[in-house]
């Protein structure tokens, strides 16, 4: 950031975005400071380098074009960066996956779904899923050729699983299929209908590790009023609070698969 577009802190700018923090509105700030009415408070905050955020509520330092554009123009995901890479010409998917971060095309394709993606035929890539789709005949027919393809570029690069390999993953049949049959009850078993007030335990893989933040007294005690009322850790409550935190903001899957490693 050029320095003539640093924000400036002055006396009034650290009041007004106190008072913003604190619930006033830019209306009663203005009437405060002499304004006419916010738009001459904006004028203000403007020519110090400050400009509104309507989603925050609040003034946030300007972001120069160029810097903004750029930072548009990363990637900010690994679902756009598969997608970046499709766009390629020349497109080698076991490179996508290993960027990825998955084994193969059908994992790839677990974890863009996961993220809210389909397949488009006519793009050769993944979009953005909206709505319910039903894929036509001649789009599931076309999706086919690309696994297909994908499948040959595969083998390209992995040997044939030996016939001692098969035989091997054929004698655990036999407990896929019993699991199968038992599934309900299973499913019962491993994710019991939870009173309002019980609170989840989860077993995460890993080595434990300290960690130093700073939160507001006010939410430290309340931490300890709730641990000792529950009789449980702070480490436990901050884990589950984490947990539920990613699962609902867009990183589900990762989770899931966390979770599942130490199976």
């Amino acid at each position: 950031m050029a320095t003539s577009e640093k924000p400036i802190y002055d006396e009034r700018v650290k009041e007004i975005l106190q008072g913003l923090a604190e619930g006033l509105t830019r209306d009663e700030l203005a009437e405060m400071f002499g304004h006419a009415n916010y738009k001459t408070l904006d004028i203000y905050m403007r020519r110090r380098n400050f400009t509104w955020d309507s989603e925050k509520k609040t003034y946030v330092p300007k972001i120069p074009r160029e810097k903004h554009q750029e930072e548009k123009a990363l990637p900010l995901t690994k679902a756009q960066i598969v997608i970046n890479m499709l766009k390629q010409p020349t497109v080698d998917i076991e490179e996508v996956c290993k960027k990825a971060g998955v084994k193969d095309h059908r994992e790839l394709a677990e974890y863009m779904t996961a993220k809210g993606y389909i397949w488009s035929p006519d793009e050769r890539n993944y979009v953005k899923k909206t709505g319910k789709i039903e894929p036509t005949p001649a789009e599931q027919k076309d999706a086919c050729k690309v696994n297909q393809e994908a499948e040959r570029q595969e083998e390209t690069h992995m040997s044939i699983r030996s016939t001692d390999e098969l035989r091997q993953f054929q004698q655990y049949l036999p407990l896929l299929e019993m699991l199968q049959k038992n599934k309900e009850k299973l499913m019962e078993w491993l994710v019991p209908t939870q009173a309002p007030d019980t609170i989840p335990r989860y077993i995460i893989p890993g080595k434990a590790s300290g960690k130093t933040v700073q939160i507001s007294d006010a939410l430290q005690n309340l931490t300890v009023e709730f641990c000792n009322q529950r009789n449980i850790k702070q480490r436990e409550l901050f884990e589950v609070a984490l947990i539920e935190f990613f699962k609902r903001y867009g990183f589900e899957y990762e989770i899931e698969r966390l979770l599942r490693s130490h199976e």
